[in-house]
């Protein structure tokens, strides 16, 4: 038995791949980490700007309850005196308005006063800084509160 001849090795071998199915696979890991980073920025995005929201829930809470103990305290002092208490309706807009104009972030949507309830509406809106990529742009939260005028010590 002769020993065989090695066959001459090809370009394919010099290069350290195999001859078949090698070039078929090329780029395939770019085209992998750009869905993944893809993946990545839209869930940061989503974290980033949902905390943005929660953020604006909050602060539009705290604006709409401010509000409406500012309106609560616009007594009228005739319905005082007289021993049935109310809130001078008027006062208690003008007060409640007044103090969303110092802060203009949240803006009034509606201010309601019945007897000695004063209910207050805010609306923030909140642009999205990562998520605009998604078609959306902005976000609205729309916050609620009541406060009641107390009469007794």
């Amino acid at each position: 038995m002769t020993p065989q001849p090695r066959p001459a090795p090809g370009p394919a071998r010099r290069r350290g791949r195999r001859a078949s199915g090698a070039r078929g696979d090329r780029g395939s890991v770019s085209a992998t980490l750009a869905v993944l980073f893809a993946g990545a920025l839209l869930l940061a995005g989503l974290v980033f700007d949902a905390g943005r929201v929660l953020d604006a829930a909050g602060h539009a809470s705290d604006l709409a309850a401010a509000a409406a103990r500012a309106g609560a305290q616009a007594l009228d002092e005739t319905s005082l005196r007289a021993g049935h208490p109310t809130l001078d309706p008027a006062r208690a807009t003008a007060d409640a308005r007044a103090y969303l104009a110092r802060h203009p972030e949240g803006r009034p949507s509606a201010i309601d006063v019945n007897g000695l309830t004063v209910t207050v509406t805010v609306i923030e809106r909140v642009d999205y800084r990562l998520l605009a990529v998604s078609g959306h742009d902005h976000a609205t939260v729309t916050q609620t509160r009541t406060a009641t005028a107390t009469t007794g010590p």
